[in-house]
């Protein structure tokens, strides 16, 4: 194949299948190489797990997560709890992770990032338990009725 200009190549049409390949010129040692299509493009996965809480029960309470893994390891999970009915529940809010056990962080838990109807969150990913627990930026329960609560972690798989 003689050398081209990136300009007159052909653009891709759509994403690449997951058992394609690139070849790629390593500069160092001028030689090419392959890259699997799924380290360069992820494909979002669903879930809906059951939310519960540390104490109690809820009425009607719903979650969606989408998630992605970058190079096997890495993931990344975005998800959105809504309580409608409270219930009986309180204190602390369980979202059960998508399959795939989390690497511990630091000897510890993963920070999640979010938010809530009334503000931030507090909230980690705890390794053991393989779930995000959920309270208010105070360390009070963010368990209200009509609550949206939104988060985000990105943790290694172990």
């Amino acid at each position: 194949m003689a050398d081209q200009k990136i300009s007159e190549l052909t653009a891709l049409a759509a994403l690449p299948a997951t058992n394609d390949y690139f070849v790629v010129l390593d500069t160092d040692t001028s030689t090419t190489k392959k890259v699997a299509a799924n380290y360069l493009y992820h494909t979002w996965a669903s879930a809906t797990p059951t939310v519960t809480s540390s104490t109690g029960s809820f009425t009607t309470v719903s979650c969606s997560t989408k998630y992605f893994t970058l190079d096997g390891k890495t993931r990344f999970l975005q998800g959105l709890v809504y309580i409608t009915d409270k219930g009986t529940a309180d204190g602390t809010i369980y979202v059960p992770i998508p399959s795939g056990a989390a690497a511990a962080f630091a000897g510890g838990n993963w920070p999640v990032y979010g938010s809530c109807n009334t503000g931030a969150i507090s909230a980690v990913l705890n390794v053991t338990e393989s779930r995000i627990e959920i309270l208010e930026h105070d360390a009070t329960t963010a368990i209200a009725d009509t609550m949206t609560i939104s988060f985000g972690v990105f943790y290694q798989l172990a």
